[in-house]
């Protein structure tokens, strides 16, 4: 709690021990699954995945936001401890979070590859899913869990998503915005998950990464420049997957999925959302028929905002409802331990708007 309110952080990551998939892997899969070959804990990790060094910025990248000594000091207890549950709880009580949603930092990387053996990713999903299930027995009631799922076989990640939440208790389940084999987010391939996360009552997370995969990025165009492809793949690839989801029709035929843009600001989705409102207007879509893109995501769609300036003015255009909010803890673009605080200082937003971003909202989203 801070300042009298509750906060739930709606995308809090965790740092993956470089031995997870060693320890948590199914003994099949154990010598193709991913190997993190070195990191710092300060920017990337390079990662052998199937044989083969998965693509991704250098480990010895210090460049920009990506340079994480700029909270060196604020984080040096959870890295004595390896960043374990225990220095997560730490986190949360400095920051006055009530309740956080995990999601990963190198687990963003490690299913972005096109051509991965079906199987193998199955695998990989179930071990990541794994060790956060133990990561988050710290405090289960206040540390929930986001599964990582494959969608290199969409039957086998509906499959991941149901155990996730029957047995291990987790709330969503993720996914880079950037689709797999270029195969867009409307394509009936997907139905199947679409309708198992309906059934179970939990979001999509899409979480966008600057330089973590293989997949084609519209970051690429600035190829090793990780400050530029930061600035622009967060959002810009999150808008692409909410025109993709609502345009393309998904909302239309499963009107109970949730989805939730996250950790891409939300200065850009009042405009979005006009201009999208505004082509279906004036020309005929043969994939919605229902709702205006607008109401669509009023009904079934959330975005995350940190402690944007602009906030004031999508709250207003957009309403409140749809807001929630995200510390981005531990990466080296975080204002951890202040991130609250910041967000409680953003002016012109009233403190009931506040107070829904920061809990209400969040809640609706993940069910709690």
């Amino acid at each position: 709690m801070k300042d009298g309110l509750k906060v739930m952080d709606s995308d809090m990551h965790v740092r993956e021990p470089a031995d997870l998939w060693e320890k948590y892997l199914e003994p099949e899969w154990r010598d193709r699954g991913p190997k993190i070959l070195s990191t710092t804990t300060r920017s990337s990790a390079m990662v052998m995945l199937d044989g083969k060094i998965l693509k991704g910025y250098p480990p010895a990248y210090r460049g920009g936001i990506f340079d994480a000594r700029r909270i060196d000091k604020e984080i040096a207890d959870a890295r004595a401890r390896g960043f374990d549950g225990v220095s997560q709880l730490d986190a949360m009580e400095k920051e006055g979070l009530d309740l956080a949603i995990m999601y990963p930092s190198i687990g963003l990387g490690v299913m972005m590859r096109d051509d991965m053996d079906p199987k193998l990713g199955a695998a990989i999903a179930r071990a990541y899913n794994n060790w956060l299930h133990d990561f988050c027995q710290t405090d289960p009631e206040r540390m929930k869990g986001s599964a990582m799922i494959s969608l290199h076989d969409v039957t086998e990640a509906a499959k991941e998503a149901r155990r996730a939440v029957e047995e291990l208790g987790f709330v969503s389940v993720f996914a880079r915005p950037e689709p797999l084999r270029s195969l867009p987010w409307h394509s009936r391939y997907y139905d199947v998950l679409w309708s198992t996360l309906e059934e179970l009552g939990i979001p999509m997370g899409f979480h966008s990464a600057a330089s973590a995969g293989e997949v084609r990025q519209l970051g690429d165009v600035f190829g090793d420049d990780l400050l530029l492809r930061h600035i622009c793949e967060h959002p810009m690839s999150n808008m692409m997957a909410m025109i993709d989801i609502i345009g393309g029709g998904v909302l239309e035929r499963h009107p109970k999925l949730k989805v939730a843009f996250l950790e891409c600001y939300c200065g850009w989705v009042s405009f979005m959302l006009h201009r999208m409102d505004g082509a279906v207007s004036k020309a005929r879509n043969p994939n919605i028929s229902e709702l205006k893109p607008s109401e669509f995501f009023k009904r079934q769609c959330w975005i995350s905002t940190e402690s944007e300036k602009e906030l004031a003015m999508v709250a207003e255009l957009i309403g409140d409802d749809n807001i929630v909010y995200s510390t981005d803890y531990p990466h080296g673009d975080s204002d951890f331990p202040h991130a609250v605080e910041e967000f409680l200082e953003v002016e012109g937003v009233s403190r009931e708007t506040k107070r829904k971003i920061l809990w209400d909202n969040c809640a609706r989203l993940y069910n709690l």
